[in-house]
């Protein structure tokens, strides 16, 4: 059975529609929290790490090196890795790639344009400020308006959207203290995330390769 690593970065992370995915097999959980010394675990015993979005500030993350670090040795020890949202960006710095600002955050449900037949063109969740660019040599498997939407290197994988998005894991995201309430938001995802989670399958093949 494959071994799973996944790391979290807030208290509300989850893996929504991917929880139990047969490609995941026995998942073990890792949370890095803002302004704590965050040490990583030893991932070489892992078949597959995931590491997941993030609300904060890079600023926040003083652990950000520790953990790009981190991926690097997952990768040298023959690991998958699957970046989502900022775990993507990260995935795409550690390669070689850069992130840039977006002049507007992206928060709701947009669709991706496919360069691989596997993979729906959506609506997928976007919940992101900044934007990954990976480096040349990356295989693109889809695009949207602010750039690569999903992208495989090797045994590195990426998605900018998310693809766990369910409306559960939304209320999760929406509960702490001062969160804003957004019922347009959990209407959409209502709405969406039924279509989006039958097309995880698909997604995970074209990720994996």
């Amino acid at each position: 059975m494959t071994r799973t690593l996944v790391v979290g970065h807030d208290a509300v992370a989850g893996l929504g529609c991917l929880e139990g995915r047969p490609e995941f097999g026995d998942v073990t959980w890792f949370t890095a929290l803002p302004d704590t010394d965050a040490v990583f675990p030893d991932p070489s015993s892992y078949d597959l790490v995931v590491v997941l979005g993030a609300p904060w500030p890079r600023s926040a993350m003083d652990w950000i090196d520790r953990e790009r670090r981190f991926l690097t040795t997952a990768h040298d020890a023959g690991a998958r890795v699957l970046g989502i949202c900022f775990g993507a960006q990260l995935v795409a710095e550690v390669l070689g790639g850069s992130i840039r600002h977006l002049d507007e955050p992206r928060v709701g449900w947009f669709p991706v344009v496919p360069h691989d037949a596997r993979i729906a063109p959506g609506p997928w969740f976007s919940w992101h400020a900044d934007q990954l660019d990976p480096p040349s040599g990356t295989e693109i498997l889809a695009t949207d308006d602010a750039g690569v939407a999903a992208f495989r290197h090797g045994r590195w994988a990426g998605v900018q959207f998310h693809p766990e998005m369910t409306p559960d894991l939304l209320d999760r995201w929406l509960s702490p203290p001062g969160a804003p309430p957004d019922d347009g938001l959990r209407l959409a995802t209502a709405r969406h995330a039924p279509a989006a989670a039958a097309a995880v399958p698909a997604l995970l093949a074209a990720l994996f390769g």
